[in-house]
């Protein structure tokens, strides 16, 4: 049974309101994937919180999904004081002997920096698209180019011999792909930097099938720079000009 519980800050705290996702042993669930009104998702900190922000009384539709959890959906009601908000999820059972757990879940090694850059967004100091564990395990996409198609930015241009390619700047610039830290080149190998290269010259160059790199099964997380300006140099991207697509593969399990 979810609970749901309500605790006022005190006065001489900031105008803020916050969400505190927990689960039944009172331990925060970090990275809980969280959105209000269907709108864009935030994770979780490490205190299991996200920040609703100042603002007057308002009911939000709010839809709460860690893997590993029982999801929560539901409406509640902030007001326009500070305030958090409770969300108690319990943990699905999973069949087996008794298992104490004494730490709060955390994410896999390699998936930290991914989460970070995410935390970074949040906090308004990276400009770039995540989707997570829990939003690839929901919508279980059978291509990759299915959860890239209608994000701001890119644009999926179909070759002649039906390979589909990631595109930024108007489906006129070829996009960088990483899969786990490593950036994937067309079989005639990387152009070496094309910075400097004209909207039509990038066009030319040969395109990467974004579906035939990985198996979409096999993916645990996506970051998307549609501005290379944009893209954290531990990407270690050859060329940003036309936007990176950094493909984690892996466990969606924490």
């Amino acid at each position: 049974m979810v609970v749901l519980a309500a605790v006022l800050a005190s006065p001489m705290q900031a105008q803020s309101r916050k969400l505190k996702v927990i689960s039944t042993d009172s331990t925060p669930v970090v990275y809980a994937f969280v959105q209000l009104e269907g709108g864009v998702g935030q994770i979780t900190d490490e205190n299991g919180e996200i920040s609703i922000g100042a603002g007057k009384t308002k009911t939000f539709t709010v839809n709460v999904r860690r893997i590993g959890f029982t999801p929560w959906f539901g409406k509640l009601e902030f007001p326009d004081t500070s305030a958090t908000l409770t969300v108690i999820m319990p943990r699905l059972a999973q069949g087996l002997a008794e298992v104490r757990i004494s730490e709060r879940a955390k994410a896999p090694a390699y998936l930290q920096p991914f989460y970070d850059r995410w935390t970074m967004k949040q906090k308004g100091l990276l400009s770039a698209t995540f989707i997570g564990p829990e939003e690839l395990e929901f919508r279980h996409p059978d291509r990759i180019a299915n959860m890239l198609s209608g994000l701001n930015g890119v644009a999926l241009r179909r070759g002649n011999r039906g390979e589909m390619s990631a595109m930024s700047t108007n489906g006129t610039c070829p996009m960088a792909v990483v899969v786990d830290g490593v950036q994937k080149c067309p079989r005639s190998g990387c152009t070496g930097g094309s910075g400097g290269m004209s909207l039509g010259a990038r066009a030319a160059v040969p395109l990467i099938d974004i579906n035939d790199l990985v198996d979409a099964n096999d993916v645990a997380a996506i970051e998307v720079y549609t501005r290379g300006g944009n893209t954290p140099t531990s990407l270690q991207v050859n060329d940003t000009a036309c936007g990176v697509i950094a493909i984690w593969t892996g466990s969606r399990k924490p």
